[in-house]
């Protein structure tokens, strides 16, 4: 078995250090995170802890199952909680050695690498949107598998742009797109007698793909977000190229992410200045690869906000964009070459250390005692949360970090929490019949949003626990008493 190279071992360790905000605090001020830990834990223990008499499995009508089937499976030795810490770090591993992957594989020099590392905590990050993340990490992986196929095809090779794809297809949609984009941009159109075997790999993924896209409810609802009704907001270009800024890196509240952002751009341009008349040779197919930054860009301004349930469609093309133009950036040979590494080396640590500093700043002075909160309930019960203090004053003001902080309970005690995505078609749990919250049916949109207008006939008496943070509870007498109140957090027995 061939040792790897100290390069490698370098960018591993890199990668490593890089990923230290998926595990420096034990509560990260990311949104959605407690939502993709439940949703883990009642895949993973959905007859052992009960959870098969209120939710059903609904696996097969969405592709939003990856990251919590991988979840679940890593579980089983390390724990809920440890499995989604594995999967965080992947997504920041698996994306800064996927894009070295690539960089080799369209001849470009590996050390580009490095420029990724400011832009993956971002604003996608800080929203927990966790599986399409992951899905960044998997599509440069399977964009350098897909061209080292096209330039030596083999068998081995073959299934692993399949698998790749598959797994891709299942994390996320977005990225999945741009891969397709990119497999079609660098396939061997020159070459016709390579047609068919070139294909092969991608069958798979696309027979899925069109199975998801007619056949169910997410896929016509996903297929419908391309067609720009009247009920889906849309900015202007001009209002876009404003907002831009605000779905790259915008992710605390004081200026340092916006310094690290302006001092990665300005690094970019003294490394493709300093490459000027250096001369060297790339490879052809590498120029198509242009297409995906630029479809990134013309989708950014081209779709909309949100459809329906799908939130963040438009806004997430800027960090996809920042990414995948990486490997047209130059970085000059030499000397200069040393020197602008080693420049984007401390800009990475510099920005892996800032996101830590904050992260433990939010933890020590903003989420109070959660654990007290959750040891005051029984296990198994219904829990209802009302989050009126939601925002932070570390992260940016778009973020509300605390929204779904209700979904811990589900983590460490299980029954049922609202608010939940269970019931909705892209979710791979659904309530068994006759098991649904109040009034019956899936949770109204942006039902976690507007406490103040959760009505007290929805709440009682159907649930055991409210969970509130800040003080917008009223609760009539007769229906649920104060049980424990701690540092920001108050619990409600009924």
């Amino acid at each position: 078995m061939r040792r790897p190279s100290v390069q490698t071992v370098f960018y591993v360790v890199v990668a490593l250090l890089a990923s230290a905000p998926a595990w420096i605090v034990k509560y990260p001020p990311l949104m959605d995170l407690p939502f993709h830990l439940a949703t883990i834990r009642v895949i993973h223990d959905f007859r052992t802890a009960g959870f098969d008499d209120s939710f059903v499995l609904t696996l097969g009508r969405t592709q939003y199952v990856f990251y919590y089937l991988l979840g679940s499976l890593l579980a089983y030795g390390l724990g809920v909680v440890k499995a989604n810490i594995v999967l965080m770090a992947a997504y920041f591993v698996g994306t800064i050695l996927g894009l070295r992957s690539l960089l080799g594989a369209l001849g470009r020099d590996p050390r580009l690498c490095l420029f990724v590392v400011p832009l993956l905590v971002n604003t996608m990050f800080l929203f927990g949107l966790l599986p399409f993340l992951l899905g960044i990490a998997l599509m440069f992986w399977a964009l350098a598998s897909a061209v080292r196929y096209f330039e030596r095809p083999s068998l081995s090779r073959g299934l692993l742009v399949a698998t790749l794809a598959l797994a891709l297809f299942y994390s996320h949609i977005f990225p999945f797109g741009i891969f397709g984009l990119g497999f079609a941009a660098l396939f061997p159109w020159g070459t016709p007698s390579r047609w068919v075997r070139a294909g092969l790999p991608a069958v798979p993924a696309l027979t899925v793909l069109a199975w998801w896209t007619l056949f169910t409810d997410a896929g016509k609802l996903t297929r419908g977000a391309l067609t720009h009704t009247e009920n889906d907001p849309r900015l202007s270009i001009d209002a876009a190229i404003g907002d831009a800024h605000n779905w790259f890196t915008n992710v605390f509240r004081d200026t340092t992410d916006e310094t690290v952002l302006v001092a990665l751009l300005l690094l970019a341009l003294l490394a493709t200045g300093l490459s000027f008349g250096d001369r060297r040779r790339r490879p052809e197919r590498a120029r198509a690869y242009v297409l995906l930054p630029m479809a990134c860009v013309v989708l950014y301004f081209t779709s909309t906000q949100g459809h329906d349930y799908i939130w963040l469609i438009s806004q997430r093309f800027p960090i996809l964009f920042a990414m995948t133009a990486i490997p047209l950036l130059r970085m000059p040979l030499g000397i200069h070459g040393v020197l602008v590494s080693a420049a984007a080396l401390g800009l990475a640590a510099f920005s892996t250390v800032n996101t830590c500093r904050h992260f433990i700043q939010f933890q020590l002075e903003e989420v109070g005692d959660i654990d007290g909160a959750l040891a005051e309930m029984a296990p198994s019960k219904r829990v209802c949360t009302l989050i009126y203090d939601r925002g932070s004053n570390v992260t940016s003001p778009m973020f509300v970090p605390f929204l779904h902080f209700g979904s811990y309970y589900q983590v460490r005690k299980g029954g049922v929490v609202m608010f939940t995505y269970a019931g909705y078609a892209h979710w791979p749990l659904d309530f068994a019949p006759g098991k649904f919250p109040p009034p019956g049916g899936p949770a109204r949109k942006r039902w976690e949003w507007t406490p103040e207008s959760v009505p007290m006939s929805e709440i009682f008496p159907w649930y055991d626990y409210v969970l509130t943070r800040g003080g917008g509870f009223h609760p009539p007498p007769g229906t649920f008493r104060l049980k424990w109140r701690g540092d920001r957090w108050a619990v409600w027995e009924r």
